[in-house]
C-alpha cells in the first residue's frame, strides 16, 4: 500500500550507478543515483507525495524499497525487469565545470585512488548525452492513482523519449510540467523540433553551453533564446550558468530574473541541475510565482553539491533551508 492516497508530484527518468572522484579527490563508488533520484532528492527537500515512474534493473528493487521507508517517495510506477544492461557512470571532476567520463583507469591512478574492481571493463557511458532507448512508455506504465497528478518532471533524456513522455502526461492530468534539457539533442538540426517538446510546457530548463549548441549561427544572445523557445509554448524557461548562476525568462511578464548560485563550497556537482529541477517544482506549486520557484530550485541545488548521494539535501538541518532561502532572495535581480 503507498503511503499517501493521493500524490502531488510525479517524477519519470533514469536510475544508475555511480562511481565518482569528487573535487576533494575522494572516492565514491557503488552510488546509487541517476536523474530520478537527484530529482526526486530536490523535491524531497521541500515536500512529500512524491510517485516515480521508470523502467530500471530490478537490482534496484530493495534500495528503493529503503527510499520508501527513509523518505516516503512512492514507487509503484517503477517497472522492473531482470535482463542485463549496464547502466554504471563514470564521473571523474577536474572542476565543478569539468568532468571526465571515460578511461576510468587512467584517472583513478592518477589520483592515486584504488580501482573498483565493479568498473572492470566499463565503457564511456555519458549520462547527459546516453540515449536511453532501452525502454519505450505507455500508458498503463502509470498506475490509476498516478494519473491524477498534476505537477510532473521528465528528467533528461533523448528527444523522442521527452517527446512521448510529454504528450502522456499532458493528456492525462498534469497541469504544470517541467522538463529538463538533454544535450543529445540540444543542437541546431533538431532547432525545428523544439515546437513539439515546448508546447504546453510549464519551465524548460537548460544549460547556457546548450542552448548556445541550439541557436548556433542564430543569435549569441541568451535572452533573445529564452524568449524564442518560450514563444513556442513554454511559460518559463530557466539558464544554468557556470559564471553567472540561475537565468529565468518569464514569458507572462517579459521578466528576466537573475540570481547567483548558493554561494558553497561544492564537493560534488553530480545531479546539481537535476535537483533544481526538483526544487524549483516544490516551490512553483506552492503559488504559481517563478521567483519563489527559481530559489527553492537553487537551494536544493546548493545541497546537492555539499555530498555524494541524491537525498543529502533532504537529510539536512530544517533550519538549514529557510537560512539559504532568505540569503538567495536578497540576491535576486529582476529586470
Amino acid at each position: 500500500m503507498p503511503d499517501f492516497e493521493f500524490f502531488d508530484f510525479l517524477v519519470v527518468g533514469d536510475i544508475s550507478t555511480e562511481y565518482i572522484i569528487d573535487l576533494h579527490n575522494q572516492s565514491h563508488a557503488n552510488v546509487i543515483g541517476g536523474s530520478l533520484l537527484y530529482t526526486a532528492g530536490g523535491l524531497r527537500c521541500w515536500t512529500d507525495r512524491i510517485a516515480l515512474v521508470s523502467h530500471v534493473s530490478s537490482k534496484y528493487r530493495s534500495h528503493l524499497e529503503r527510499i520508501k521507508k527513509n523518505y516516503k517517495i512512492d514507487y509503484q510506477g517503477i517497472q522492473f525487469h531482470n535482463e542485463s544492461y549496464d547502466d554504471r557512470q563514470f564521473l571523474g571532476y577536474i572542476s565543478p565545470n569539468e568532468v571526465v567520463f571515460e578511461n576510468p583507469v587512467a584517472f583513478y591512478s592518477s589520483r592515486k585512488l584504488r580501482f573498483p574492481k565493479e568498473l572492470s571493463g566499463y565503457i564511456k557511458n555519458d549520462p547527459e548525452t546516453q540515449s536511453h532507448k532501452k525502454f519505450k512508455y505507455y500508458p498503463e506504465d502509470f498506475p490509476l492513482h498516478y494519473r491524477e497528478i498534476t505537477a510532473g518532471i521528465i528528467c533528461s533524456a533523448d528527444l523522442a523519449t521527452q517527446i512521448q513522455l510529454s504528450t502522456l502526461l499532458l493528456n492525462a492530468s498534469t497541469k504544470n510540467l517541467l522538463i529538463h534539457s538533454n544535450p543529445q539533442y540540444m543542437n541546431i538540426s533538431n532547432f525545428e523540433t523544439m515546437p513539439i517538446l515546448l508546447k504546453d510546457a510549464t519551465a524548460f530548463i537548460t544549460t547556457s553551453d546548450q542552448l548556445r549548441n541550439l541557436f548556433r549561427n542564430r543569435t549569441t544572445d541568451l535572452w533573445e533564446m529564452a524568449d524564442h523557445l518560450c514563444g513556442l509554448g513554454c511559460e518559463y524557461l530557466v539558464i544554468s550558468d557556470a559564471v553567472n548562476g540561475f537565468n529565468l525568462f518569464d514569458r507572462k511578464t517579459n521578466r528576466r530574473i537573475q540570481s547567483p548560485a548558493y554561494p558553497v563550497q561544492c564537493v560534488d556537482p553530480t545531479g546539481m541541475l537535476a535537483s533544481f529541477c526538483g526544487g524549483f517544482l516544490a516551490g512553483y506549486k506552492r503559488n504559481y510565482d517563478p521567483l519563489e520557484a527559481l530559489t527553492l530550485g537553487i537551494v536544493s541545488a546548493s545541497f546537492t553539491c555539499e555530498g555524494s548521494h541524491p537525498f543529502y539535501g533532504a537529510d539536512a538541518i530544517p533550519g538549514l533551508f529557510q537560512n539559504r532561502l532568505k540569503l538567495i532572495r536578497e540576491l535576486v535581480k529582476i529586470k
